[in-house]
């Protein structure tokens, strides 16, 4: 069995609140990655919003993440789509006939 394969449980701590995960031991880092820059971000908004209570500011954390990541997931699915365009206009100009070179007049390109 690998590392990956392999489940541990880890107690996380956000914002005084225990909970456990059962993650690979590959991730382990990950996670605690992850804690200490939701514990980062929830110190920078406590002292730029020093009148909002706890679970506001759990709120506004929450909406944070959220946010960027439907951001990141829609420019993922353009990013998606670009590249299956820029496939599909590839496999068009390899099938096109015309752009078939006999190689006679081909410079061979060094891409290193």
């Amino acid at each position: 069995m690998n590392s990956k394969e392999i489940k541990f449980n880890i107690e996380v701590n956000i914002a005084g609140e225990r909970f456990s995960l059962k993650v690979p031991l590959a991730k382990q880092d990950f996670v605690r990655k992850t804690e200490a820059e939701m514990e980062f971000c929830l110190k920078e908004f406590r002292e730029r919003f020093p009148g909002k209570g706890q679970k506001e500011l759990l709120a506004m954390m929450a909406y944070h993440y959220a946010s960027n990541y439907f951001a990141l997931a829609e420019q993922k699915e353009q990013e998606i789509e670009e590249a299956e365009e820029l496939l599909r206009e590839a496999e068009r100009l390899i099938n096109d006939p015309e752009m078939t070179d006999s190689g006679e007049d081909a410079e061979e390109i060094d891409p290193y």
